[in-house]
């Protein structure tokens, strides 16, 4: 069964265990592996870890860092739990040959990456990665232009700027450079917020509030 991650975030599965296909527990989702074009991202796999010693003991060097590592098509549901049609002793491990490639990258390492803008200033950093309903990836951003941006409007609410591929100009191991610079950016995440300016204000009206996520026209015609 081929699973397709449809409207998630890498960040609904983090930290969520995995059962094997013999109900046997088989750890928690840790990370992810990422493989990176000029101007794509693709799921590749998702790594597993184990308890907080074996994880601190992998940190120091102590302990060999060989996470089992497994494909989306090795899922047969996610619900509270990810059931897998595997056994984990089966799976490969993030220490064997492939498992990351040239142009593969671990989420964790992606996420620390700087966004550049056309003008060569920093926008943020992805902090998240989505995939819509049509499978295809937008880069989460958070950081410096979202900050920025809603302190000088006086509120901090739970609002995310989604970028997606079109506007998205080079992935390299040091950075990201979109096409447009931070100040059109950052004025669609200003007309985002008045629009939504009411949700998020009255977040403490029963029934009122709503999460807001702000998207950048990949057209460049300001937001969808």
């Amino acid at each position: 069964m081929d699973y397709k991650c449809c409207g998630t975030r890498f960040s609904d599965l983090m930290k969520k265990s995995v059962i094997d296909s013999t109900g046997k527990n088989a750890g928690k989702v840790n990370d992810f592996i990422i493989s990176y074009t000029p101007n794509n991202v693709t799921l590749k796999s998702i790594v597993l870890g184990g308890g907080r010693i074996e994880e601190f003991l992998e940190s120091i060097g102590l302990r060999s860092d060989d996470d089992p590592v497994f494909q989306m098509d090795c899922i047969s549901q996610i619900k509270d739990v990810i059931e897998l049609v595997t056994e984990v002793d089966k799976l490969k491990t993030t220490l064997d040959e492939g498992t990351i490639g040239e142009g593969d990258m671990r989420l964790s390492k992606f996420s620390k990456l700087p966004i550049i803008d056309s003008d060569g200033m920093k926008a943020g950093n992805v902090i998240d990665a989505w995939f819509d309903n049509s499978g295809a990836p937008w880069l989460v951003v958070g950081g410096g232009l979202l900050e920025e941006t809603l302190e000088r409007l006086g509120v901090q609410p739970d609002i995310d700027l989604l970028i997606p591929m079109a506007i998205v100009e080079n992935i390299s191991e040091k950075e990201i450079k979109i096409k447009y610079t931070k100040f059109q950016l950052q004025s669609t995440c200003e007309e985002e917020f008045d629009k939504y300016k009411r949700e998020v204000t009255s977040q403490y009206e029963p029934g009122d509030y709503r999460h807001a996520s702000l998207k950048y026209s990949p057209n460049g015609q300001g937001p969808m």
